[in-house]
Protein backbone atom coordinates (compact mmCIF):
# COMPACT_ATOMS: atom_id res chain seq x y z
CA UNK A 1 0.00 0.00 0.00
CA UNK A 2 3.11 2.68 1.13
CA UNK A 3 4.80 1.67 -2.33
CA UNK A 4 1.76 1.96 -3.92
CA UNK A 5 1.28 5.75 -2.32
CA UNK A 6 4.93 6.99 -3.01
CA UNK A 7 4.56 5.83 -6.73
CA UNK A 8 1.13 7.73 -7.55
CA UNK A 9 1.97 10.62 -5.44
CA UNK A 10 5.61 11.86 -4.57
CA UNK A 11 6.93 12.16 -1.26
CA UNK A 12 10.01 13.74 -1.50
CA UNK A 13 10.87 17.35 -1.94
CA UNK A 14 10.89 17.78 -5.85
CA UNK A 15 7.76 18.05 -6.70
CA UNK A 16 7.15 20.71 -4.41
CA UNK A 17 10.94 22.52 -5.41
CA UNK A 18 10.80 22.06 -9.05
CA UNK A 19 8.34 24.50 -10.13
CA UNK A 20 8.95 27.67 -8.02
CA UNK A 21 12.76 26.74 -9.14
CA UNK A 22 12.09 26.80 -12.47
CA UNK A 23 9.83 29.56 -12.45
CA UNK A 24 12.58 31.36 -10.32
CA UNK A 25 15.49 30.49 -12.49
CA UNK A 26 13.02 31.68 -15.84
CA UNK A 27 12.66 35.55 -13.96
CA UNK A 28 16.06 35.59 -12.75
CA UNK A 29 17.86 34.94 -16.02
CA UNK A 30 15.20 36.72 -18.38
CA UNK A 31 16.66 39.54 -16.16
CA UNK A 32 20.14 38.74 -17.03
CA UNK A 33 19.52 38.43 -20.53
CA UNK A 34 18.27 41.91 -20.13
CA UNK A 35 21.19 43.32 -18.31
CA UNK A 36 23.65 41.88 -20.89
CA UNK A 37 21.52 42.96 -23.61
CA UNK A 38 21.66 46.40 -22.27
CA UNK A 39 25.03 47.31 -19.96
CA UNK A 40 27.67 44.94 -21.91
CA UNK A 41 29.58 46.11 -24.55
CA UNK A 42 32.54 43.63 -25.03
CA UNK A 43 32.42 41.16 -28.39
CA UNK A 44 30.80 38.24 -26.25
CA UNK A 45 27.74 40.23 -25.35
CA UNK A 46 25.78 38.00 -27.86
CA UNK A 47 27.18 34.74 -26.42
CA UNK A 48 26.06 35.47 -22.85
CA UNK A 49 22.86 37.49 -23.88
CA UNK A 50 21.75 34.10 -25.86
CA UNK A 51 23.04 31.56 -23.17
CA UNK A 52 21.11 33.44 -20.38
CA UNK A 53 18.20 34.33 -22.96
CA UNK A 54 17.69 29.83 -23.89
CA UNK A 55 18.44 29.14 -19.90
CA UNK A 56 15.10 31.02 -19.24
CA UNK A 57 13.03 29.88 -21.84
CA UNK A 58 13.80 26.55 -21.03
CA UNK A 59 13.25 27.10 -17.31
CA UNK A 60 9.91 28.93 -17.97
CA UNK A 61 8.76 25.11 -19.61
CA UNK A 62 10.34 23.22 -16.92
CA UNK A 63 7.66 25.89 -14.37
CA UNK A 64 4.68 25.03 -16.78
CA UNK A 65 5.51 21.28 -17.12
CA UNK A 66 6.44 20.44 -13.64
CA UNK A 67 3.60 18.41 -12.56
CA UNK A 68 3.95 16.59 -15.29
CA UNK A 69 7.42 15.16 -15.09
CA UNK A 70 7.87 12.13 -13.05
CA UNK A 71 8.76 12.33 -9.08
CA UNK A 72 11.57 10.57 -9.75
CA UNK A 73 12.94 12.76 -12.58
CA UNK A 74 12.21 15.80 -11.38
CA UNK A 75 15.22 16.02 -8.82
CA UNK A 76 17.32 15.12 -12.00
CA UNK A 77 15.70 18.17 -13.55
CA UNK A 78 16.71 20.53 -10.72
CA UNK A 79 20.38 19.43 -11.66
CA UNK A 80 20.20 20.21 -15.19
CA UNK A 81 18.92 23.81 -13.52
CA UNK A 82 21.53 23.99 -11.47
CA UNK A 83 24.44 22.97 -13.76
CA UNK A 84 23.08 25.82 -16.33
CA UNK A 85 23.24 28.30 -13.66
CA UNK A 86 26.97 27.37 -13.48
CA UNK A 87 27.73 26.68 -17.20
CA UNK A 88 26.13 30.46 -17.52
CA UNK A 89 28.80 31.78 -14.64
CA UNK A 90 31.78 30.02 -15.88
CA UNK A 91 31.02 31.42 -19.57
CA UNK A 92 30.89 34.88 -17.96
CA UNK A 93 34.22 34.09 -15.73
CA UNK A 94 35.61 32.44 -19.06
CA UNK A 95 34.92 35.63 -21.27
CA UNK A 96 35.29 38.38 -18.97
CA UNK A 97 38.06 36.88 -17.42
CA UNK A 98 37.34 39.01 -14.08
CA UNK A 99 37.88 37.26 -10.87
CA UNK A 100 34.81 39.40 -9.60
CA UNK A 101 32.71 37.02 -11.66
CA UNK A 102 33.99 34.36 -9.37
CA UNK A 103 30.82 35.06 -6.31
CA UNK A 104 27.90 33.59 -9.04
CA UNK A 105 29.89 30.04 -8.83
CA UNK A 106 29.93 30.55 -5.23
CA UNK A 107 26.18 31.08 -4.87
CA UNK A 108 25.37 28.21 -7.51
CA UNK A 109 27.38 26.07 -4.85
CA UNK A 110 25.33 26.99 -1.79
CA UNK A 111 22.12 27.30 -3.74
CA UNK A 112 22.91 23.11 -4.69
CA UNK A 113 22.64 22.51 -1.03
CA UNK A 114 19.54 23.97 -0.20
CA UNK A 115 17.85 22.62 -3.22
CA UNK A 116 19.26 19.68 -3.72
CA UNK A 117 18.77 16.37 -1.01
CA UNK A 118 20.07 13.62 -3.21
CA UNK A 119 23.40 12.95 -2.44
CA UNK A 120 24.50 11.85 -6.21
CA UNK A 121 23.18 15.11 -7.79
CA UNK A 122 24.44 17.15 -5.27
CA UNK A 123 27.85 15.65 -5.86
CA UNK A 124 27.47 16.26 -9.77
CA UNK A 125 26.34 19.71 -9.07
CA UNK A 126 29.74 20.61 -6.77
CA UNK A 127 32.06 18.95 -9.08
CA UNK A 128 31.42 20.51 -11.83
CA UNK A 129 31.31 24.07 -10.34
CA UNK A 130 34.87 23.03 -8.71
CA UNK A 131 36.08 21.48 -12.29
CA UNK A 132 34.84 24.30 -14.29
CA UNK A 133 36.25 27.34 -12.11
CA UNK A 134 39.51 25.33 -11.72
CA UNK A 135 39.89 24.91 -15.35
CA UNK A 136 39.11 28.14 -16.10
CA UNK A 137 41.73 29.99 -13.85
CA UNK A 138 44.23 27.24 -14.67
CA UNK A 139 44.01 27.59 -18.26
CA UNK A 140 43.60 31.60 -18.67
CA UNK A 141 46.10 32.10 -15.23
CA UNK A 142 43.49 34.51 -13.65
CA UNK A 143 44.75 36.85 -10.51
CA UNK A 144 43.58 35.83 -6.79
CA UNK A 145 43.11 32.68 -7.57
CA UNK A 146 44.38 31.77 -3.64
CA UNK A 147 41.77 34.02 -2.47
CA UNK A 148 39.12 32.90 -4.43
CA UNK A 149 39.83 29.10 -3.59
CA UNK A 150 39.29 29.19 -0.26
CA UNK A 151 35.80 31.00 -0.98
CA UNK A 152 35.08 28.48 -2.97
CA UNK A 153 35.64 25.85 -0.33
CA UNK A 154 33.95 27.84 2.19
CA UNK A 155 31.04 27.59 -0.26
CA UNK A 156 30.97 23.97 -0.59
CA UNK A 157 31.16 23.52 3.02
CA UNK A 158 28.12 26.02 3.47
CA UNK A 159 26.70 23.53 0.71
CA UNK A 160 27.14 20.17 2.44
CA UNK A 161 25.74 21.63 6.14
CA UNK A 162 22.72 22.80 3.87
CA UNK A 163 22.87 19.72 1.81
CA UNK A 164 22.59 17.78 5.31
CA UNK A 165 19.47 19.86 6.10
CA UNK A 166 17.70 19.87 3.53
CA UNK A 167 18.53 15.34 3.21
CA UNK A 168 17.16 15.24 6.62
CA UNK A 169 13.94 17.25 6.53
CA UNK A 170 13.07 15.79 3.31
CA UNK A 171 13.70 11.87 4.90
CA UNK A 172 11.24 13.10 8.00
CA UNK A 173 9.00 14.43 5.19
CA UNK A 174 8.87 10.61 3.46
CA UNK A 175 8.51 8.64 6.82
CA UNK A 176 5.77 11.00 7.94
CA UNK A 177 4.06 10.95 4.28
CA UNK A 178 4.40 7.02 4.70
CA UNK A 179 3.00 7.06 8.36
CA UNK A 180 0.26 8.91 7.24
CA UNK A 181 -0.66 6.82 4.61
CA UNK A 182 -0.91 3.55 6.37
CA UNK A 183 -2.76 5.51 9.12
CA UNK A 184 -5.39 6.61 6.14
CA UNK A 185 -4.88 2.62 4.98
CA UNK A 186 -6.00 1.65 8.56
CA UNK A 187 -8.48 4.06 9.02
CA UNK A 188 -10.21 3.29 5.69
CA UNK A 189 -9.97 -0.30 6.75
CA UNK A 190 -11.59 0.00 9.72
CA UNK A 191 -14.17 2.08 8.29
CA UNK A 192 -14.86 -0.62 6.13
CA UNK A 193 -14.72 -3.50 8.64
CA UNK A 194 -17.13 -1.52 10.94
CA UNK A 195 -19.70 -0.53 7.68
CA UNK A 196 -19.84 -4.67 6.73
CA UNK A 197 -20.21 -5.54 10.72
CA UNK A 198 -23.11 -3.20 11.15
CA UNK A 199 -24.37 -4.62 7.88
CA UNK A 200 -23.98 -8.07 8.78
CA UNK A 201 -25.58 -7.35 12.31
CA UNK A 202 -28.41 -5.71 10.15
CA UNK A 203 -29.09 -8.39 7.97
CA UNK A 204 -28.78 -11.08 10.65
CA UNK A 205 -31.26 -9.39 12.92
CA UNK A 206 -33.91 -9.32 9.84
CA UNK A 207 -33.09 -12.91 8.97
CA UNK A 208 -34.36 -13.48 12.51
CA UNK A 209 -36.80 -10.92 12.92
CA UNK A 210 -39.00 -11.91 9.80
CA UNK A 211 -39.77 -15.56 11.22
CA UNK A 212 -40.09 -13.81 14.86
CA UNK A 213 -42.81 -12.37 13.48
CA UNK A 214 -44.79 -15.48 12.33
CA UNK A 215 -44.01 -16.60 15.79
CA UNK A 216 -45.05 -13.64 18.04
CA UNK A 217 -48.13 -13.44 15.93
CA UNK A 218 -49.29 -16.88 15.69
CA UNK A 219 -48.36 -16.75 19.97
CA UNK A 220 -50.88 -13.71 20.79
CA UNK A 221 -53.50 -14.86 18.26
CA UNK A 222 -53.69 -18.10 20.76
CA UNK A 223 -53.66 -15.85 23.48
CA UNK A 224 -56.82 -15.02 23.03
CA UNK A 225 -58.45 -18.00 22.32
CA UNK A 226 -60.12 -20.23 24.99
CA UNK A 227 -57.44 -22.08 26.41
CA UNK A 228 -57.06 -24.69 29.38
CA UNK A 229 -54.89 -23.55 32.71
CA UNK A 230 -52.34 -26.57 31.22
CA UNK A 231 -51.96 -24.81 27.83
CA UNK A 232 -51.87 -21.37 28.86
CA UNK A 233 -49.09 -21.96 30.68
CA UNK A 234 -47.26 -23.86 27.91
CA UNK A 235 -48.47 -20.58 25.53
CA UNK A 236 -46.70 -18.26 28.56
CA UNK A 237 -43.68 -20.24 28.60
CA UNK A 238 -43.59 -20.10 24.77
CA UNK A 239 -44.07 -16.14 24.85
CA UNK A 240 -41.80 -15.72 27.25
CA UNK A 241 -39.13 -17.49 25.88
CA UNK A 242 -39.88 -15.78 22.09
CA UNK A 243 -39.70 -12.47 23.96
CA UNK A 244 -35.97 -13.13 25.75
CA UNK A 245 -35.29 -13.95 22.06
CA UNK A 246 -36.87 -10.15 20.67
CA UNK A 247 -34.52 -8.62 23.72
CA UNK A 248 -31.28 -10.51 22.42
CA UNK A 249 -32.25 -9.63 19.15
CA UNK A 250 -32.86 -6.01 19.84
CA UNK A 251 -29.71 -5.71 21.47
CA UNK A 252 -27.81 -6.71 18.44
CA UNK A 253 -29.65 -4.26 16.56
CA UNK A 254 -29.75 -1.31 18.41
CA UNK A 255 -25.65 -1.93 18.98
CA UNK A 256 -25.61 -2.01 14.83
CA UNK A 257 -27.45 1.13 14.59
CA UNK A 258 -25.71 3.20 16.81
CA UNK A 259 -22.37 1.89 15.28
CA UNK A 260 -23.79 3.03 11.83
CA UNK A 261 -24.85 6.57 13.44
CA UNK A 262 -28.51 5.71 12.34
CA UNK A 263 -30.52 5.31 15.73
CA UNK A 264 -32.28 8.48 16.26
CA UNK A 265 -33.74 9.84 19.81
CA UNK A 266 -37.78 11.20 18.93
CA UNK A 267 -38.96 14.21 21.15
CA UNK A 268 -42.38 12.95 23.03
CA UNK A 269 -44.23 14.99 25.58
CA UNK A 270 -44.68 12.82 28.72
CA UNK A 271 -45.21 13.13 32.56
CA UNK A 272 -42.18 12.08 34.38
CA UNK A 273 -44.02 10.99 37.11
CA UNK A 274 -46.84 8.71 35.22
CA UNK A 275 -43.52 7.17 33.83
CA UNK A 276 -41.88 6.20 36.84
CA UNK A 277 -45.10 4.87 38.01
CA UNK A 278 -46.36 3.27 34.97
CA UNK A 279 -42.31 1.52 34.83
CA UNK A 280 -41.81 0.26 38.84
CA UNK A 281 -45.42 -1.07 37.68
CA UNK A 282 -44.14 -3.13 34.90
CA UNK A 283 -40.99 -4.25 36.97
CA UNK A 284 -43.10 -5.64 39.92
CA UNK A 285 -43.61 -9.11 38.53
CA UNK A 286 -40.20 -10.32 38.18
CA UNK A 287 -38.81 -8.22 41.23
CA UNK A 288 -41.96 -10.24 43.21
CA UNK A 289 -40.86 -13.23 41.48
CA UNK A 290 -37.48 -13.11 42.94
CA UNK A 291 -38.35 -11.96 46.48
CA UNK A 292 -36.76 -8.89 46.13
CA UNK A 293 -38.20 -5.85 47.35
CA UNK A 294 -38.51 -2.69 44.46
CA UNK A 295 -38.37 0.92 46.01
CA UNK A 296 -38.83 4.03 44.25
CA UNK A 297 -38.00 7.27 45.91
CA UNK A 298 -39.13 10.71 44.09
CA UNK A 299 -38.94 14.10 44.58
CA UNK A 300 -41.97 16.32 45.18
CA UNK A 301 -41.74 18.10 41.47
CA UNK A 302 -43.85 21.55 40.44
CA UNK A 303 -43.30 20.52 37.18
CA UNK A 304 -44.00 16.52 35.61
CA UNK A 305 -44.59 17.21 31.85
CA UNK A 306 -41.28 16.92 30.09
CA UNK A 307 -40.71 16.55 26.25
CA UNK A 308 -38.13 13.14 25.79
CA UNK A 309 -37.93 9.76 24.06
CA UNK A 310 -39.76 7.69 26.77
CA UNK A 311 -38.65 4.35 25.26
CA UNK A 312 -34.79 4.78 25.14
CA UNK A 313 -35.38 5.92 28.98
CA UNK A 314 -37.17 2.78 29.20
CA UNK A 315 -34.89 1.09 27.60
CA UNK A 316 -32.12 2.41 29.61
CA UNK A 317 -33.51 1.81 32.72
CA UNK A 318 -34.97 -1.56 31.98
CA UNK A 319 -31.01 -2.70 31.32
CA UNK A 320 -30.23 -1.59 34.29
CA UNK A 321 -32.97 -3.02 36.72
CA UNK A 322 -33.04 -6.16 34.83
CA UNK A 323 -29.31 -6.17 35.81
CA UNK A 324 -29.85 -5.42 39.20
CA UNK A 325 -32.22 -8.20 39.79
CA UNK A 326 -30.55 -10.96 37.67
CA UNK A 327 -26.95 -9.77 39.85
CA UNK A 328 -29.67 -9.96 43.24
CA UNK A 329 -30.34 -13.35 45.08
CA UNK A 330 -32.33 -10.75 47.94
CA UNK A 331 -32.57 -7.43 49.22
CA UNK A 332 -33.56 -4.26 48.13
CA UNK A 333 -33.62 -2.04 44.67
CA UNK A 334 -33.90 1.12 45.05
CA UNK A 335 -34.57 3.68 42.01
CA UNK A 336 -34.14 7.53 43.08
CA UNK A 337 -34.70 10.15 40.57
CA UNK A 338 -34.55 14.20 40.63
CA UNK A 339 -35.70 16.31 38.19
CA UNK A 340 -33.85 19.73 37.91
CA UNK A 341 -34.49 22.44 35.02
CA UNK A 342 -31.77 24.50 33.35
CA UNK A 343 -32.97 27.37 31.20
CA UNK A 344 -35.02 25.45 28.56
CA UNK A 345 -34.30 22.28 29.29
CA UNK A 346 -34.58 19.53 32.03
CA UNK A 347 -31.95 17.45 33.20
CA UNK A 348 -33.33 14.01 34.59
CA UNK A 349 -31.17 12.17 36.84
CA UNK A 350 -31.66 8.42 37.91
CA UNK A 351 -29.51 6.39 40.81
CA UNK A 352 -30.32 2.50 40.44
CA UNK A 353 -28.70 0.68 43.46
CA UNK A 354 -28.89 -2.61 44.74
CA UNK A 355 -27.63 -5.47 47.43
CA UNK A 356 -26.44 -8.15 45.12
CA UNK A 357 -22.80 -9.45 44.04
CA UNK A 358 -21.23 -6.20 42.93
CA UNK A 359 -18.68 -5.62 40.82
CA UNK A 360 -15.02 -6.14 41.03
CA UNK A 361 -12.60 -2.87 40.89
CA UNK A 362 -10.88 -4.91 38.03
CA UNK A 363 -13.77 -5.32 35.57
CA UNK A 364 -15.48 -1.28 36.48
CA UNK A 365 -13.40 0.14 33.78
CA UNK A 366 -14.34 -2.61 31.28
CA UNK A 367 -18.22 -2.59 32.34
CA UNK A 368 -19.25 -0.34 29.29
CA UNK A 369 -17.36 -2.11 27.36
CA UNK A 370 -19.12 -3.82 23.77
CA UNK A 371 -19.26 -7.39 24.43
CA UNK A 372 -18.37 -7.41 27.25
CA UNK A 373 -19.82 -8.77 31.30
CA UNK A 374 -17.71 -8.48 34.37
CA UNK A 375 -16.13 -12.37 33.74
CA UNK A 376 -17.06 -15.14 31.46
CA UNK A 377 -19.05 -16.93 33.79
CA UNK A 378 -21.75 -14.23 33.90
CA UNK A 379 -22.77 -15.26 30.43
CA UNK A 380 -23.24 -18.81 31.09
CA UNK A 381 -24.64 -18.44 34.67
CA UNK A 382 -27.21 -15.14 33.90
CA UNK A 383 -27.35 -15.23 30.28
CA UNK A 384 -26.99 -11.87 27.67
CA UNK A 385 -25.54 -10.95 24.74
CA UNK A 386 -22.84 -8.25 26.63
CA UNK A 387 -24.42 -5.55 25.11
CA UNK A 388 -26.99 -3.95 27.21
CA UNK A 389 -24.48 -1.61 29.28
CA UNK A 390 -22.65 -0.84 26.59
CA UNK A 391 -25.91 0.38 24.51
CA UNK A 392 -27.13 1.75 28.04
CA UNK A 393 -23.87 4.28 27.82
CA UNK A 394 -24.40 5.01 24.18
CA UNK A 395 -28.01 5.85 24.41
CA UNK A 396 -27.70 8.38 27.65
CA UNK A 397 -24.67 10.37 25.96
CA UNK A 398 -27.36 10.50 22.74
CA UNK A 399 -29.79 11.88 24.89
CA UNK A 400 -27.18 14.14 25.92
CA UNK A 401 -26.22 12.63 29.40
CA UNK A 402 -23.83 9.25 30.95
CA UNK A 403 -23.70 6.74 33.24
CA UNK A 404 -21.52 5.74 35.85
CA UNK A 405 -21.27 3.48 38.41
CA UNK A 406 -20.04 3.37 41.73
CA UNK A 407 -19.80 -0.84 43.41
CA UNK A 408 -18.02 -3.12 45.52
CA UNK A 409 -17.18 -7.06 44.89
CA UNK A 410 -20.19 -8.55 47.51
CA UNK A 411 -21.91 -4.89 48.45
CA UNK A 412 -23.93 -4.26 45.67
CA UNK A 413 -24.09 -1.48 42.72
CA UNK A 414 -25.35 1.60 42.17
CA UNK A 415 -25.70 3.24 38.68
CA UNK A 416 -26.36 6.68 38.26
CA UNK A 417 -27.37 8.04 34.73
CA UNK A 418 -28.18 11.73 33.33
CA UNK A 419 -30.37 11.96 30.83
CA UNK A 420 -31.41 15.74 28.73
CA UNK A 421 -35.22 16.78 28.30
CA UNK A 422 -36.91 19.57 27.00
CA UNK A 423 -39.39 21.69 27.69
CA UNK A 424 -43.24 21.03 26.74
CA UNK A 425 -44.03 22.09 22.91
CA UNK A 426 -47.37 22.04 20.96
CA UNK A 427 -45.81 19.97 18.66
CA UNK A 428 -45.93 16.54 20.63
CA UNK A 429 -49.54 17.10 22.14
CA UNK A 430 -50.82 16.50 18.58
CA UNK A 431 -48.73 13.31 18.89
CA UNK A 432 -49.76 11.86 22.13
CA UNK A 433 -53.05 12.78 21.26
CA UNK A 434 -53.54 10.42 18.30
CA UNK A 435 -51.90 8.15 20.66
CA UNK A 436 -54.29 8.17 23.25
CA UNK A 437 -57.26 7.95 20.24
CA UNK A 438 -59.85 5.09 21.82
CA UNK A 439 -58.52 1.21 19.99
CA UNK A 440 -62.38 0.55 19.90
CA UNK A 441 -62.64 2.31 16.24
CA UNK A 442 -64.60 -0.44 13.60
CA UNK A 443 -61.98 -1.09 10.95
CA UNK A 444 -64.92 -2.87 8.99
CA UNK A 445 -65.51 -0.37 6.32
CA UNK A 446 -61.85 -0.89 5.54
CA UNK A 447 -60.33 -2.49 2.01
CA UNK A 448 -56.48 -3.47 2.78
CA UNK A 449 -53.98 -5.04 0.06
CA UNK A 450 -51.25 -7.21 2.06
CA UNK A 451 -48.35 -7.71 -0.47
CA UNK A 452 -45.90 -10.44 1.47
CA UNK A 453 -44.28 -13.28 0.57
CA UNK A 454 -43.08 -15.01 3.55
CA UNK A 455 -46.99 -17.39 4.03
CA UNK A 456 -46.61 -17.62 7.51
CA UNK A 457 -46.72 -13.83 7.83
CA UNK A 458 -49.30 -13.46 5.34
CA UNK A 459 -51.23 -15.76 8.22
CA UNK A 460 -50.75 -13.48 10.95
CA UNK A 461 -51.50 -10.44 9.22
CA UNK A 462 -54.65 -11.68 7.76
CA UNK A 463 -55.59 -13.24 11.26
CA UNK A 464 -55.24 -9.76 12.91
CA UNK A 465 -57.00 -8.01 9.83
CA UNK A 466 -59.04 -10.14 10.19
CA UNK A 467 -60.26 -10.26 13.39
CA UNK A 468 -60.67 -6.11 13.13
CA UNK A 469 -63.33 -7.13 10.60
CA UNK A 470 -61.24 -5.69 7.53
CA UNK A 471 -61.66 -7.02 4.17
CA UNK A 472 -58.24 -8.22 2.63
CA UNK A 473 -56.54 -9.55 -0.06
CA UNK A 474 -53.11 -11.16 -0.70
CA UNK A 475 -50.56 -11.09 -3.18
CA UNK A 476 -47.31 -13.09 -3.03
CA UNK A 477 -44.72 -10.19 -4.73
CA UNK A 478 -44.90 -6.71 -6.21
CA UNK A 479 -46.07 -7.94 -9.86
CA UNK A 480 -49.02 -9.82 -8.35
CA UNK A 481 -49.85 -6.46 -5.94
CA UNK A 482 -49.64 -4.66 -9.36
CA UNK A 483 -51.82 -7.27 -11.45
CA UNK A 484 -54.66 -7.04 -8.36
CA UNK A 485 -54.53 -3.00 -8.14
CA UNK A 486 -54.90 -3.06 -12.21
CA UNK A 487 -58.22 -4.71 -12.13
CA UNK A 488 -61.28 -2.39 -11.88
CA UNK A 489 -62.63 -3.61 -8.85
CA UNK A 490 -59.81 -2.63 -6.81
CA UNK A 491 -60.19 0.81 -6.82
CA UNK A 492 -61.99 0.14 -3.15
CA UNK A 493 -58.49 -0.57 -1.70
CA UNK A 494 -57.80 1.93 1.24
CA UNK A 495 -54.16 0.55 2.21
CA UNK A 496 -51.76 -1.43 0.78
CA UNK A 497 -49.62 -3.19 3.46
CA UNK A 498 -46.38 -3.46 1.39
CA UNK A 499 -43.09 -5.91 2.48
CA UNK A 500 -39.83 -4.81 0.98
CA UNK A 501 -37.96 -7.89 0.41
CA UNK A 502 -39.82 -10.18 -2.34
CA UNK A 503 -39.09 -12.38 -5.64
CA UNK A 504 -39.71 -11.02 -8.76
CA UNK A 505 -40.34 -7.79 -8.06
CA UNK A 506 -39.44 -6.38 -4.39
CA UNK A 507 -41.83 -3.89 -2.26
CA UNK A 508 -39.50 -0.53 -3.37
CA UNK A 509 -39.70 -1.36 -7.03
CA UNK A 510 -43.46 -1.71 -6.74
CA UNK A 511 -43.90 1.03 -5.20
CA UNK A 512 -42.36 2.97 -7.85
CA UNK A 513 -44.36 0.84 -10.08
CA UNK A 514 -47.78 2.35 -8.55
CA UNK A 515 -46.55 5.78 -8.33
CA UNK A 516 -45.60 5.88 -11.73
CA UNK A 517 -49.35 4.67 -12.78
CA UNK A 518 -48.88 1.10 -13.81
CA UNK A 519 -51.69 0.57 -11.75
CA UNK A 520 -54.04 2.93 -12.94
CA UNK A 521 -54.36 6.98 -12.39
CA UNK A 522 -56.68 6.12 -9.74
CA UNK A 523 -54.35 4.20 -7.76
CA UNK A 524 -50.65 6.19 -8.01
CA UNK A 525 -51.71 8.23 -4.94
CA UNK A 526 -53.00 4.88 -2.58
CA UNK A 527 -51.91 4.86 1.06
CA UNK A 528 -48.79 2.28 0.56
CA UNK A 529 -47.26 1.44 4.09
CA UNK A 530 -43.91 -0.41 4.26
CA UNK A 531 -43.36 -4.02 6.29
CA UNK A 532 -39.57 -4.71 6.78
CA UNK A 533 -37.45 -6.00 9.57
CA UNK A 534 -35.09 -4.18 8.86
CA UNK A 535 -35.74 -1.24 10.93
CA UNK A 536 -32.08 0.96 10.15
CA UNK A 537 -32.94 4.56 9.39
CA UNK A 538 -31.49 4.59 5.88
CA UNK A 539 -34.61 1.48 5.83
CA UNK A 540 -36.83 4.32 6.72
CA UNK A 541 -35.60 6.89 4.25
CA UNK A 542 -35.49 4.35 1.45
CA UNK A 543 -39.23 3.55 2.17
CA UNK A 544 -39.97 7.03 1.79
CA UNK A 545 -38.04 7.71 -1.23
CA UNK A 546 -39.52 5.33 -3.22
CA UNK A 547 -42.51 6.50 -2.24
CA UNK A 548 -44.00 4.58 0.60
CA UNK A 549 -46.53 7.00 3.16
CA UNK A 550 -45.17 4.87 6.28
CA UNK A 551 -43.46 2.52 8.10
CA UNK A 552 -43.99 -1.01 10.33
CA UNK A 553 -41.36 -3.05 11.34
CA UNK A 554 -41.30 -6.71 11.95
CA UNK A 555 -42.41 -8.13 14.38
CA UNK A 556 -45.59 -6.64 13.83
CA UNK A 557 -47.21 -4.66 16.90
CA UNK A 558 -50.50 -4.80 16.84
CA UNK A 559 -51.34 -1.57 18.48
CA UNK A 560 -48.82 0.38 16.23
CA UNK A 561 -50.82 -1.18 13.07
CA UNK A 562 -53.85 0.02 14.77
CA UNK A 563 -52.79 3.35 15.00
CA UNK A 564 -52.02 2.52 11.02
CA UNK A 565 -55.10 1.89 10.04
CA UNK A 566 -56.49 4.54 11.92
CA UNK A 567 -54.41 7.07 10.44
CA UNK A 568 -55.72 6.09 6.86
CA UNK A 569 -59.24 4.75 7.56
CA UNK A 570 -61.55 6.55 5.35
CA UNK A 571 -63.91 8.81 5.74
CA UNK A 572 -67.67 7.14 6.40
Amino acid sequence: MTKHSSNSRPTNDSMELLQPVAFFFAILYSLLAIAHFFLLHESFKWILFGLAFVTAIVAALIGFKAFKISSGRQSFVILLLMLAASLNSLTHLWFSEAPEQSTNIFVTIIASGIVLSNRKHWTVSILFSWIGWLSVYLVLNIALAQHFFFAMAMSTLLSWFAHLARRSLVEKQIELAKERDVAIYHEREAMAATEAKSAFLANMSHEIRTPMNGVIGMIELLSEQDLDETQKDYLATAKRSAESLMFVINDILDFSKIEARELTIEQVQFDIEIFFTNFIHDQQFQVNKKGLELVLEKPTLEETTVVGDPHRITQVLNNLVSNAIKFTSSGTIIIRYELNRHNEHYLLDVVVSDTGIGISNASLPHLFDSFSQADTSTTRKFGGTGLGLAITKQLCELMGGGVSVKSSLGEGSAFHVSVVLLTPNSASVAEEGLKHMSSDINFSNMRVLIVEDNHINQEVLKAILTGLKIQIEIASNGQEAINLLSRKESAIFDLVLMDCQMPIIDGYEATRRIRAGHAGELLKEIPIVALTANTLNSEREKCFQTGMDDHLSKPIDINALKLILMKYQPAK
